[in-house]
């Protein structure tokens, strides 16, 4: 009989959960099928006990992580000599990867998996969009209206929508969007930008962000969260916004100038903004945003949250368990993928 794999959990806990990070993400039962597979280390490393336990994982093979992964230096690393491969049940994994990387060992994150629930919300405020429902909502709740006077969207018939980005997310919203008579647009700088790229990816046409703003409906975000991204979108693609259009931000509040989308949206009163990402999160009291009416902020609940962190770790685990019969893992990050990846 095959030897068990050497594991261990390594995370620190995180300032945005109650609970410690490891229970919530994987669960007891999950756990407890991963001290059943592996031969796993008793102790739970963090920031806190690392350094005293160190000594003590020479044999270890396989790290299973969250969000709240320790980023080791490469001193750390090469204590565990007989490390092969870190399974991480979280989306980004680049403030810790690089040193791994260096050491030729593999890195599994699930990206994959916590990319559903954001398309999933995005779906669902894209055809509510098309009907300019945030809108005819807003006009319904004053009081009895007249059918003649209410605002009505154009509908999902025939609309186009734009996707700001083409990562996990913007892929995943692609595939759900398919049952619906939509032209999708998109803008990406990673891609090439050719007709047989975009029917690859089931997009109709690539454009600029600039076209993508003009030319849509309904214009959504998945920007990756880097550096150069921040306050790209700015007042004059929201000026060129078409009337009754909707802007969705599911990717990160910092990618938007609030100041100028504050001062379009204060005089463009057709325009609606779908914001579960802000900067910082939350607002400061006193911010513009919570007085507009054609603004609608969420708490930074697209993502996987409570019973959708599990498919995380299911995610990851089932890519170990392929990992440890020698097939093809399906979530393996690339090392290149860091230059474009959140």
């Amino acid at each position: 009989m095959k030897a068990l794999r050497k594991a261990v959990i390594m995370a620190d806990n995180v300032n945005f959960y109650d609970s410690n990070i490891v229970d919530y993400v994987y669960g007891d039962k999950r756990l407890a099928h991963l001290r059943a597979i592996t031969d796993m280390y008793p102790i739970r490393i963090n920031s806190a006990n690392i350094a005293e336990e160190l000594q003590n994982l020479s044999e270890i093979e396989v790290i299973f992580t969250t969000w709240g992964m320790l980023k080791l230096t490469s001193q750390q690393i090469e204590q565990m000599p007989k490390l092969k491969a870190v399974f991480c049940a979280s989306g980004s994994v680049n403030y810790f990867a690089k040193e791994f990387f260096k050491k030729g060992i593999s890195i599994v994150n699930a990206v994959e998996a916590n990319a559903i629930p954001v398309a999933e919300f995005c779906l669902a405020q894209i055809l509510l969009s098309c009907k300019n429902f945030y809108q005819n909502s807003r006009q319904c709740e004053k009081g009895p209206w007249q059918q003649s006077q209410i605002t009505v969207g154009n509908g999902v018939y025939g609309e186009t929508i734009a996707l700001i980005g083409l990562g996990a997310v913007s892929k995943k919203l692609i595939e759900l969007l398919k049952p619906f008579n939509l032209k999708i647009i998109a803008c990406c700088d990673y891609h090439d930008n050719t007709a047989e790229e975009a029917k690859k990816l089931g997009i109709d046409e690539f454009v600029t962000l600039e076209q993508a703003f003009s030319r849509a409906y309904v214009v959504s975000n998945h920007l990756a969260d880097k550096e150069n991204n921040k306050k790209i979108i700015g007042k004059f693609l929201f000026n060129s916004m078409r009337q009754g259009a909707t802007f969705i931000n599911t990717g990160r509040g910092a990618q938007v100038n609030e100041d100028d989308m504050v001062d379009v949206f204060e005089t463009r009163k057709d325009l609606t903004a779908l914001l579960d990402v802000q900067y910082p999160e939350p607002p400061a009291l006193g911010n513009p945003l919570y007085a507009l009416e054609n603004i609608h902020m969420t708490s930074h609940i697209a993502g996987s949250a409570n019973d959708e962190v599990k498919r995380l770790a299911d995610f990851v685990i089932a890519d170990f368990q392929r990992w440890s019969r020698e097939e093809a893992l399906l979530y393996s990050v690339e090392p290149a993928s860091l230059a474009w990846r959140a």
